[in-house]
């Protein structure tokens, strides 16, 4: 009752929206991303430890954190954003 009050809508109504499915999946993903990001640069480069400051670990890195950040922006809109 109380989630009704504050959105407006249910959160079964509110969870199944679109944007807010694939606001789920792009935070997992990022996330996933983020904590795998030593291990797919061992795997692209092929050897066996990556420095601290290896370019390629940085860049998989940023990247998990826009596709993270993008995430949480499409999981704040409002349940009736785009209807």
């Amino acid at each position: 009752m109380l989630n009704s009050l504050i959105l407006g809508v249910t959160f079964g109504e509110w969870i199944s929206t679109w944007y807010h499915i694939i606001a789920i999946i792009l935070i997992v993903i990022g996330i996933a991303m983020y904590i795998l990001s030593k291990r797919m640069t061992m795997v692209i480069k092929k050897c066996d430890k990556v420095e601290a400051n290896d370019k390629l670990m940085t860049t998989i890195r940023i990247i998990a954190l826009v596709i993270f950040v993008i995430g949480i922006i499409l999981f704040c809109l409002p349940p009736k954003g785009f209807e």
